[in-house]
């Protein structure tokens, strides 16, 4: 039986979200939305996300953070929910980190993804 399946995230910051879906090729509308599963039930989002593969997600702002919203029976990634979210909260991470890191001067010097899956970042400073 299809239903939705509601994540909480860390996510706080609309902008740099906004930065992570771009990043991972979905288009998105911040436009109040509904989405729908596979049994016709709507659940509200504040931001709707698709990739070209279908694949259809949302977030809800509770005030705090973003719950990532999605209904699983119709994901259709090549790789499961769970790393999916991983990889949106990586990317996150990464974004605000390199945010934070621009605004108090520092420049991107180097970006590596490891075999391991994580990211190596080098930033640097001229004084």
């Amino acid at each position: 039986m299809s239903h939705f399946s509601c994540i909480k995230t860390s996510i706080k910051k609309l902008k740099i979200l906004q930065k992570t879906l771009e990043d991972l090729k979905f288009t998105y509308s911040t436009k109040k939305s509904y989405l729908k599963n596979a049994n016709g039930d709507l659940k509200y989002v504040d931001i709707i996300a698709q990739k070209q593969n279908n694949d259809i997600l949302g977030f809800l702002w509770n005030g705090k953070e973003y719950i990532f919203i999605a209904d699983i029976e119709l994901w259709e990634d090549k790789i499961p929910v769970q790393n999916f979210i991983e990889k949106i909260l990586q990317q996150y991470a990464l974004n605000c980190i390199l945010k934070e890191s621009h605004n108090a001067g520092f420049q991107e010097i180097q970006k590596e993804k490891l075999k391991d899956g994580s990211i190596k970042l080098i930033v640097q400073r001229w004084i």
